[in-house]
């Protein structure tokens, strides 16, 4: 039986993450992006389900998140798919984009910290 155990862990300062903007972090090796919108801060995989592209170097619009590889597009809330690769792409690649974890976040006297399982 393996048991579960879910921590916060501080990853960042709060003003390391400007408004409109979106920064990789690593926990335990694992790249993760914050982002800030409307003064809310945001955490999901950074690395594209598709192909690996790095999306801190994508482009961030209102609540999506565009890969800078293939212009997958994914929600910052939710990291749900909301518009895949080109048809063409997905053809010749044998492979789409698939959802992405996004991460509980909350902020301890100007730190931001995300819920991280491990089992």
């Amino acid at each position: 039986m393996t048991l579960e155990v879910t921590n916060f862990i501080t990853v960042a300062n709060e003003d390391e993450v400007p408004e409109g903007s979106m920064v990789g972090v690593a926990v335990s090796g694992k790249p993760i992006l914050l982002s800030k919108i409307g003064g809310k801060i945001y955490a999901m995989d950074a690395v594209c389900s598709h192909m690996n592209g790095y999306l801190p170097k994508g482009e961030l619009r209102d609540h999506t998140v565009i890969c800078p590889v293939h212009k997958a597009q994914f929600d910052i809330a939710t990291g749900k798919v909301t518009k895949n690769v080109p048809w063409l792409i997905k053809v010749l690649a044998h492979k789409e984009a698939t959802e992405l974890h996004s991460y509980e976040v909350e902020i301890v006297a100007g730190q931001i910290r995300l819920k991280i399982s491990s089992s």
